[in-house]
């Protein structure tokens, strides 16, 4: 759990692991310079699977997450935030999950939006996954738990694409094992004016823009800026399926794309084709 400046949710984020069903865990927090009385809180709880680190100066998130999975010491790393809640049975379902398929390197699960009735349909199937990586990050990114292994058997760490360093860590990480989201609800995700992707938006989008044509790239496409718009629009469910114009152009991206990936195989064809078709109608993911 890194945090920064989340005092006034620590607390209950914190309890929500403690109180775990699942109780066979170190929980890891990294206090990335906060100045708002974070690291204090911290420090009230007195719980030996507990062991805070401190930075003297913000580092950022990156650094503090891959200082994370450096020092952990466990088979399993959940990921968790200072600002969100995890669900009672949360790490006893992934746990289990992740025991019985060893072939799952990366385990997330559905979150509830706090203050809405909305709940995430992250999909679920490693190819469904990969594909709608081209459009969209498709994990919540502290209801996951990784297999260490496959981040040390591959020297996988997260990069500075900051503020969608997450968004691009499953594309590396789905060419060496399988991703997986579980339908369940395992952790309760606040929307606050002072989180990453409220403060830093524009920052955000201009990262997860590079990861995008990255992808695009393994199709061995550079898209021009009016064919990336028209991603975003798939991407966006903005396909104006009653504009002749519009629905000519975003028909030939999606023809586009289908035969990048027939000449480099990058993704299975019949799921990649069902995802660029979903796109076209309004879709509840």
């Amino acid at each position: 759990m890194p945090v920064y400046n989340v005092a006034p949710y620590i607390e209950e984020s914190i309890n929500s692991i403690l109180q775990q069903s699942y109780t066979d865990f170190e929980f890891i927090i990294i206090d990335d310079g906060s100045t708002d009385g974070t690291l204090e809180k911290i420090y009230s709880f007195q719980d030996s699977r507990i062991k805070v680190i401190a930075h003297q100066t913000n580092m950022g998130l990156v650094a503090s997450l891959n200082e994370g999975i450096s020092i952990s010491s466990g088979k399993y790393i959940a990921r968790m935030d200072g600002d969100d809640y995890s669900l009672p049975r949360r790490l006893e379902r992934q746990v289990s999950f992740m025991e019985v398929h060893p072939h799952v390197g990366v385990c997330g699960g559905q979150a509830l939006y706090l203050g809405t009735n909305q709940i995430t349909t992250k999909p679920f199937a490693h190819e469904d996954i990969k594909c709608w990586q081209l459009f969209h990050c498709t994990f919540v990114h502290p209801s996951v738990i990784i297999r260490k292994s496959v981040l040390e058997t591959h020297g996988i760490r997260y990069l500075p694409y900051i503020h969608a360093e997450d968004y691009e860590i499953w594309n590396r990480l789905a060419e060496v094992t399988e991703l997986v989201n579980l339908p369940d609800l395992l952790v309760h995700y606040r929307l606050h004016a002072g989180q990453v992707s409220t403060l830093h938006r524009i920052q955000q989008d201009q990262y997860a823009e590079a990861i995008r044509r990255n992808q695009l790239r393994r199709l061995g496409i550079e898209p021009t800026d009016e064919e990336y718009q028209i991603h975003m629009d798939f991407a966006l469910y903005k396909i104006r399926v009653h504009d002749p114009v519009h629905y000519s152009q975003a028909l030939a991206w999606a023809h586009k794309i289908l035969e990048g990936n027939v000449r480099y195989q990058i993704y299975d064809h019949a799921t990649l084709n069902m995802v660029l078709s979903k796109c076209f109608s309004v879709s509840d993911y």
